[in-house]
């Protein structure tokens, strides 16, 4: 008994871990999704229109967030089937918990061979160009890219001089160096000319995008691959609980009082 004592409380903690964990790289898959979208959502929709070919960029985080919702749902069976003591839900979880073993590695894998490569660099510069030149033409798009450019640190679609051509000199987006957190809300917004040193030295958009989705395909992919391990310490120990289980003694009879006098006689 103390030995499956033992076995339940492991399992409730693993599965609490692979809650946390799977919950953690559902927020990452959406928050990346986000991401892609805000620059997607600015590219000139006629320039896609025709295109089928499947984005790895914006495919990944789809993948995460089914696994996750996957993971969600097998630890509830775990759950169940370890306050219940039941066999029938032990087996279901070690039986489904493989599987999502295996979908966690599956999608890991797929992110790191078909997501961090040139494709998605040539995915982010392809749309952020397309933000580029619809920014020159389009005020609303002109500001949502300076958001853009304020919040990645970066200036341009390859690099500041993309401005030279038809500006006088670098937007705010690329001047601004105003730190925007909480440690010091009243640090005023430092402008630039064009020959602002700060300014020239930015990396381009397309560059910083590319490598902020590279390290976040890395993550969650890292993240999965976690997940997994526990997942398969969970196995490993819900099949012990299975067989403590098996071999628990049966309950012992209570006899009534006439049934004892019986025996006795």
């Amino acid at each position: 008994m103390a030995r499956g004592e033992g076995f339940r409380v492991l399992l409730h903690v693993l599965n609490g871990v692979m809650v946390v964990l799977a919950l953690a790289l559902a927020s990452a898959a959406i928050w990346f999704f986000c991401q892609v979208y805000e620059f997607t959502s600015l590219r000139n929709s006629n320039h896609y229109l025709l295109d089928y070919k499947l984005y790895w960029p914006q495919a990944i985080p789809w993948i995460f967030l089914i696994v996750s919702v996957i993971v969600l749902c097998v630890t509830s069976c775990g759950f169940s089937g370890v306050k219940k003591s039941s066999r029938g839900l032990l087996t279901v979880y070690i039986i489904c918990m493989s599987v999502v073993v295996l979908l966690l590695i599956t999608a890991a894998v797929i992110s790191l061979v078909f997501a961090d490569n040139k494709s998605t660099d040539d995915f982010v510069k392809d749309t952020v160009w397309d933000v580029y030149f619809q920014a020159k033409t389009d005020n609303e798009v002109a500001a949502s890219f300076g958001t853009i450019e304020r919040k990645l640190h970066c200036c341009g679609a390859d690099s500041p001089r993309d401005y030279k051509n038809w500006k006088a000199e670098f937007p705010m987006s690329c001047c601004d160096v105003y730190y925007h957190g909480f440690l010091d809300p009243t640090r005023p917004i430092i402008e630039c000319e064009f020959t602002n040193k700060l300014a020239n030295e930015r990396y381009g958009c397309s560059t910083v995008a590319a490598q902020y989705a590279r390290i976040a395909i890395k993550v969650m992919s890292a993240a999965a691959i976690f997940i997994a391990f526990i997942g398969l310490i969970a196995v490993a120990i819900a099949a012990g609980l299975y067989k403590a289980l098996a071999n628990k003694p049966p309950p012992m009879v209570v006899q009534y009082e006439s049934e004892s006098k019986k025996v006795l006689l």
